[in-house]
């Protein structure tokens, strides 16, 4: 029966992660319930496609709803549901609260600045193109552009950005990241279909976090259908899938779940589905995740991710339009990463729940990148070969232990303790030559290769002493191996909760970050530098119209010291603006930043299949190096607005079949940008100098670009049958092709600077079948 749906999953405490028995689940509105069985485990069945109001109860414990949850399709759906205990009042009393899913973190320990990520919602936003970096761009406060998916929070630069995968520190798992933009790439390459709702955070997190410094990206990995297989196939402009889960034999608890996905790019622009404008983009990965539950040994899980990637520019088209060096280039890039890891998680006999993990991560960045011999004089090529001009090869690897040990002490009070190993590995060759068509030896530039280490403690303690009072205070410790420096971190959030209404929360906190290896060991000069740091203040108030309609504004102040800026007291360059994957000059930690704003956001949780959302942010971020002037940063764009709507429709017979529309409209400012020196840059090419245009140093970051404005927009269609489903989906990134200005070019043809904007709109026509 087409019709029959499957709900499961398991209901633990938040805290604990103890199995809750005998908790009551029931369908709101339904007469559909059952209760948890000895695992915490409950299942319902015999369902008509919907979405569905999931209400959980359980003595001493704040209601749970998990709002409009999608069932609808072939596979099983995993609802997992964590809960949270009640604190007695003064009188003695249990207050019990409904606790709904869309508004906190899945991080028990986190108050503010933070936002769960669902994977189910995800997959209907414009804009986010299954990608889990395009989607956290929905929210406030976080700026980008649609020609790479790099996640700038409140102007901070993407590089300062840190990735987490099941709690633990790991390189950009981005395709083709770090070449077009520091921090950024252009897909992720961890699918959707394998991650499970996820924590994003923007500022003032708590102690267990470390190494950060502008926001966290905490993922989660899904452990897999333990009772049935389940599989997908995909097909679209962009790429093609294959997508399995299930139990590793019929008799045991322990599963699987794996996503390989290659790009098709090249074929899809050979049939003009889409305009590659003469670029190869070969891209592949694979995620997984292998889950071994025991019954006295706790919990093991094995996952990883693996990517591959490829890009060129294929022969020389348009000869006759060319105007500047760009168009002479010819640049390759190859890139890889792998990450390995190894989960154990297991309660205790004295109720502590330990939770370790292991992982190996390694990246490696090629770019070999050569100019035609092209003599713009007379506008014609001198060779038909590319010139060699450099050649640069960077890669690093790191090896990380983290462990924690957690307790619900009291009814009141919660407290982890824990602690973390990384040690970095890094290689770095680049060779160039002087001249950018002469055919002559390019000759070495950098060698550089170096280790080090980060070492953490932390605990971080949650108090209730009332229902209406929650106090989070922890205190962090970094050492940093390469400068023997020490880094104690305190960390404080405090929240009022009047009311099922209302919300007041603070927090405060002190955070430090390892720069990239490069930063340190780049010419052996900057070996010194130490630990950035920075202050994070916020301020958050939230107020629920009703469950489905929510209002939270936040107010927040970022300082920066310790920053690395240009040794020269009369250098402008700080790495808060970097984004070249490469650094060459001499760095002292003499810089600072301030940055101030404004975050509100008005958003419609789904009902009656009617889901929106729109937010705006206003902040300044200015950043100063030894000359102690105040300059903006780059990636402070100064106002962000968006607008995201969707409709969902139940169509068909038994109403199983899904039609979902979405729509995004982002309006921002444009990125600062320093002048060119024209007069320096035409003299320059004059004398025959072909090089780089020459800049304003002193004027650094002093013009604005023009504001931009990027419409997204989603249709897809679910038809279910009885064994399988079927999804016809259009996923369109800047639809309307909005240009990104990215660097200034000197103009041969016509005598001028240009500015080269860069264009990337995304059409994935796909079909999907699960069965």
């Amino acid at each position: 029966n087409a019709s029959a749906q499957t709900l499961r999953g398991t209901v633990t405490d938040a805290t604990t992660s103890e199995e809750l028995i005998g908790a009551t689940v029931r369908l709101i509105g339904t007469d559909y319930g059952t209760v948890t069985d000895a695992t915490g485990s409950y299942i319902l069945t015999g369902m008509t496609p919907g979405r569905y109001d999931i209400e959980v109860r359980y003595l001493g414990y704040d209601h749970s709803i998990m709002k409009e949850v999608l069932v609808a399709g072939t596979k099983e759906v995993i609802i997992d549901v964590q809960m949270i205990e009640s604190v007695s009042n003064e009188l003695g009393e249990v207050v019990i609260r409904p606790h709904v899913n869309k508004m906190e973190t899945l991080n028990p320990l986190s108050l503010l600045g933070g936002k769960m990520l669902s994977m189910e919602e995800a997959s209907r936003y414009a804009g986010g193109y299954n990608d889990p970096a395009r989607i956290v761009s929905s929210f406030a406060g976080i700026g980008g552009t649609s020609d790479n998916n790099g996640i700038s929070v409140h102007g901070n630069s993407p590089q300062s950005l840190q990735w987490r995968l099941e709690g633990v520190e790991i390189f950009s798992p981005n395709h083709f990241a770090e070449v077009l933009e520091s921090g950024a790439g252009v897909v992720g390459a961890i699918s959707s279909q394998v991650m499970g709702n996820s924590d994003f955070y923007s500022t003032a997190y708590g102690a267990e976090y470390s190494n950060a410094f502008s926001g966290v990206f905490d993922m989660k990995l899904r452990s897999g259908n333990n009772t049935k297989y389940e599989h997908g196939v995909q097909l679209g402009t962009l790429g093609a899938e294959l997508f399995s889960e299930g139990p590793l034999t019929k008799k045991s608890t322990a599963s699987y779940i794996i996503n390989y996905r290659y790009s098709i790019t090249r074929m899809a622009d050979k049939l003009g589905l889409v305009d590659m404008e003469g670029e190869i983009i070969d891209f592949q990965d694979i995620n997984f995740k292998l889950n071994f539950p025991t019954k006295r040994a706790g919990t093991f899980g094995f996952f990883g991710v693996g990517m591959i990637d490829h890009s060129k520019i294929e022969e020389p088209t348009d000869i006759d339009e060319w105007e500047t060096l760009m168009d002479a280039d010819t640049p390759e890039t190859n890139n890889s990463l792998g990450i390995l890891g190894l989960k154990h998680s297991m309660r205790l006999r004295s109720d502590w729940q330990w939770q370790t993990t292991a992982v190996y991560n390694y990246y490696l960045i090629k770019a070999d990148d050569r100019y035609y011999d092209f003599d713009f004089d007379n506008h014609k090529l001198n060779s038909p070969y590319a010139v060699p001009f450099s050649y640069f090869k960077q890669d690093g690897s790191q090896l990380s232990l983290a462990t924690s040990f957690s307790r619900q002490v009291t009814p009141k009070f919660f407290t982890k303790i824990g602690g973390s190993y990384t040690h970095n590995f890094y290689t770095m060759k680049y060779s160039e030559s002087p001249y950018y068509f002469q055919p002559t030896q390019i000759t070495s530039v950098l060698n550089e290769n170096g280790d080090t280490g980060l070492a953490n403690l932390y605990i971080s303690n949650s108090w209730k002493p009332s229902n209406y009072w929650t106090l989070n205070f922890g205190l962090a410790g970094n050492y940093f191996l390469l400068c023997d420096e020490l880094s104690i971190e305190p960390r404080l959030q405090l929240q009022f909760k009047p009311d099922d209404k209302n919300t007041i929360t603070a927090g405060y906190g002190l955070n430090s970050r390892m720069e990239k290896l490069d930063a340190y060991f780049v010419g052996g000069k900057n070996k010194d530098l130490g630990l950035s740091k920075n202050q994070h203040l916020m301020l958050s108030y939230n107020h629920c119209f009703s469950d489905d309609i929510n209002l939270r504004v936040e107010t927040y102040y970022q300082y920066g010291f310790h920053i690395p800026v240009g040794a020269d007291p009369k250098s402008t360059f700080s790495t808060v603006n970097r984004r070249d994957y490469f650094l060459t000059e001499p760095l002292v930690p003499k810089g600072n930043l301030r940055n101030y704003g404004i975050d509100a956001t008005l958003e419609h949780y789904m009902k009656k299949g009617f889901y929106g959302m729109l937010n705006g942010s206003l902040y300044k971020m200015e950043y100063r190096t030894q000359d102690n002037v105040w300059r903006n940063v780059r990636y402070s764009r100064e106002f962000l607005v968006k607008l995201l709507g969707g409709k969902e429709w139940m169509l068909g017979n038994h109403g199983k079949n899904v039609f979902n529309v979405s729509a995004k409209l982002t309006v921002m400012g444009g990125a600062h940008h320093t002048p060119v020196d024209v007069t320096a840059t035409e003299s320059q090419f004059a004398e025959g100098n072909i090089g780089d245009v020459i800049y304003k140093d002193q004027e650094a970051f002093s013009e604005q670009y023009d504001p931009m404005t990027i419409f997204d927009m989603s249709l897809s269609y679910k038809i279910v049958c009885q064994k399988v489903s079927h999804t016809i989906a259009f996923h369109s990134v800047n639809l309307f092709d909005t240009k990104s200005p990215n660097y200034d070019l000197y103009n041969f043809a016509q005598h001028r600077i240009d500015t080269w904007q860069n264009t990337a709109a995304f059409p994935n026509f796909y079909y999907r079948i699960d069965f």
